[in-house]
């Protein structure tokens, strides 16, 4: 009785033991720790530089990422100006050349958007059920079947004709729109060019100006942002 008793209590001693000393373990590894961070100034200034380090990149990225943001919207605004001094005509030094070119390439654009309006719709024809899958019209139950089976298996052929034929046209519409898709690409990146021509000039027309005061501030922001990524030093 008493070596039983005996064993139960060193049975529940050692499966406490190792719970209790796994904390005062962890307990002085903790204490250890911050007393060696306290004594190693080099210790503390390491930590202290990849903290700060770390949130220097990060404000970089955040700072990069508004910059091309700001790059984006003043492109979309020279977008936005040269294509206002090409349809209001307002006359540009040096900029014939990029007029003459955008006036050939909208002339292309007419046309195929012409060939594109013109282009022969394609015939819907509604589609049929074969003979074998309508219920009651087995060649048993209905001497006409075998008849009505034969004219579908006659019209398999045509109907192959006939996405064919649709395919062909899906491509040829396709390939149509993907040229006008191409000339108008074309004809952004020249309004592009003479949107930047039209912002280093400053052309004086009053329809401009609201054009001219948004670029302004965009290079404003600009301005700053890039100050700021300056004052950072790099990692």
């Amino acid at each position: 009785m008493f070596s039983q008793d005996a064993r139960q209590v060193a049975a529940t001693f050692q499966e406490g033991l190792p719970f209790w000393l796994f904390w005062f373990l962890v307990g002085l590894i903790a204490l250890l720790v911050f007393f060696i961070f306290l004594r190693d100034k080099d210790l503390r200034r390491r930590i202290d530089f990849f903290f700060l380090s770390a949130k220097k990149r990060s404000l970089q990225l955040h700072l990069r990422r508004q910059l091309n943001r700001e790059k984006k919207r003043k492109e979309r605004l020279w977008l936005e100006l040269g294509r206002m001094v090409y349809e209001q005509g307002f006359p540009l030094q040096g900029a014939e050349s990029v007029v003459k070119t955008i006036d050939s390439l909208e002339r292309k654009k007419k046309e195929l958007l012409s060939r594109l309006d013109n282009f022969p719709p394609i015939s819907e024809e509604p589609s049929f059920t074969p003979a074998s899958a309508r219920p009651g019209d087995s060649e048993s139950n209905n001497p006409l079947a075998k008849n009505t089976r034969k004219s579908d298996e006659a019209r398999i052929p045509v109907d192959g004709e006939k996405i064919k034929a649709r395919r062909t046209w899906r491509k040829k519409r396709g390939k149509l729109e993907g040229k006008i898709n191409d000339l108008e690409r074309q004809i952004n990146s020249l309004f592009l060019t003479l949107g930047r021509m039209a912002d280093t000039v400053r052309l004086k027309d009053e329809k401009l100006v609201p054009l001219y005061e948004k670029i302004d501030a965009v290079n404003l922001r600009l301005s700053h942002l890039e100050q700021r990524l300056d004052s950072l030093h790099p990692f």
